[in-house]
C-alpha cells in the first residue's frame, strides 16, 4: 500500500530500496513489475540530469 508522508518529518522509503525489496515478489511483465520499472528509469533520469547540471556548472567554473 502506498504510504503517502503528511509531514516533512514523517519517514519515507527511498526509491531504491522499494525497486530492491519489492522487485523480488512480483510478476515480470505485471503492473507492479512496470511500475517498479517505470520508477528506476526515473530515478535514473533525476540522476542523469543532476549529473549533467553539475558538469555543466563546473566547466562554467573552470572557464573562469
Amino acid at each position: 500500500a502506498i504510504n503517502i508522508p503528511t509531514s516533512p518529518f514523517d519517514s519515507v522509503r527511498a526509491l531504491t530500496a522499494t525497486i530492491a525489496s519489492e522487485l523480488g515478489d512480483t510478476v515480470r511483465g505485471g503492473d507492479h513489475w512496470g511500475s517498479l520499472f517505470t520508477l528506476g528509469i526515473l530515478l535514473f533520469v533525476v540522476t542523469f540530469v543532476i549529473n549533467l547540471t553539475a558538469d555543466i556548472v563546473v566547466r562554467g567554473i573552470r572557464k573562469k
